[in-house]
């Protein structure tokens, strides 16, 4: 269901108001600027997790909320809004599924197209970081947005984890 719901997301153009509130009540001017510059449908995608996180589908005992619902909301800040198509989207979210390794040969950056839109779905991480970063996010928070798809090991943070199972969710 996730998965049609992106779909759908690439044809709206605005949030509702109570998703605009949650950005606004835990991001502050640098988090709403970066947060802005996403497209809806990431913008979107963005407060669905939040939203899963902050439910009871998943325990967070112990995690640093405000940071762990920061993170989520920025978490792809680095697709930023405009630089991929929306077919290229959907293409590309087939690709990640189901031929990473193509994804991973075809990226290339500062090609047009598909090369660009898979060298951003590979490299948001790093950018979103680097952005967020650049404008004085909290480190922990910027190194929520740099792991956010890197593999789990036993050093990773229960924040981290976290964000994985809800970005996988939402």
């Amino acid at each position: 269901m996730a998965a049609w719901q992106r779909v759908i997301d690439l044809f709206r153009f605005k949030l509702r108001k109570d998703d605009r509130q949650l950005a606004e009540s835990y991001l502050e001017e640098a988090g709403l600027f970066l947060f802005n510059q996403m497209s809806y449908a990431d913008q979107k995608h963005a407060v669905n997790v939040g939203r899963y996180l902050l439910s009871d589908k998943i325990d967070t005992t112990g995690a640093d909320l405000k940071l762990l619902i920061k993170a989520a909301l920025l978490h792809d800040v680095g697709k930023v809004k405009g630089e991929i198509a929306w077919w290229n989207r959907i293409i590309v979210g087939v690709i990640r599924r189901f031929f990473p390794k193509l994804r991973q040969k075809r990226a290339k950056r500062g090609e047009a197209g598909l090369g660009h839109a898979l060298y951003v779905d590979l490299s948001h991480p790093d950018r979103g970081a680097y952005m967020a970063q650049s404008l004085g996010i909290d480190p922990t928070v910027v190194s929520l947005i740099k792991h956010h798809h890197d593999p789990l090991n036993e050093q990773a943070s229960l924040e981290l984890a976290l964000l994985q199972i809800a970005d996988a969710k939402s």
